[in-house]
């Protein structure tokens, strides 16, 4: 009888985290909303800045000769993150959770205990100022993000 009253607490147990996983929000923090996105800038050039996912983290390689300092770092048209600098030559990594949205929602990072699935990382693009063209840079989508 003792098995089966353990059998039974496992099952409520199970069956319980399965409801709180369902009803699990998605990030959000009004006091983190940023800036719309600048899409009357357009976008110019896109250079050898290479942008891959490395867990719930981005990873990103400036393969030019070119010192971005104080940009604003767009992913896909909606979440922004302000980066200092990234040195020519430079990798620097930047976790998924540190992008907001104009409303304070934020793209799932992914990593190993995750709820959805991570936000793919498609469209990268640099703010240089507020009025230049944005800068492409090339996104490299891991195996998961081309399946999706």
């Amino acid at each position: 009888m003792n098995g089966r009253h353990t059998l039974m607490s496992l099952s409520a147990a199970a069956l319980a985290l399965m409801l709180v996983a369902g009803c699990f929000p998605k990030r959000y923090d009004a006091a983190r909303a940023t800036e719309h996105y600048p899409s009357e800038l357009g976008q110019g050039e896109t250079v050898n800045v290479q942008v891959t996912r490395d867990g719930d983290a981005m990873k990103i390689v400036n393969g030019t000769a070119t010192d971005y300092r104080d940009i604003n770092l767009w992913l896909n048209q909606r979440y922004l993150h302000k980066v200092s600098r990234i040195g020519p030559g430079e990798t620097i990594t930047i976790r998924m959770g540190d992008f907001w949205d104009v409303w304070g929602g934020g793209p799932n990072p992914g990593g190993l205990l995750r709820w959805y699935d991570p936000t793919p990382i498609v469209l990268v693009q640099a703010q240089l100022d507020e009025e230049s063209p944005l800068v492409g840079f090339i996104s490299i989508l891991d195996s998961e993000e081309l399946e999706r």
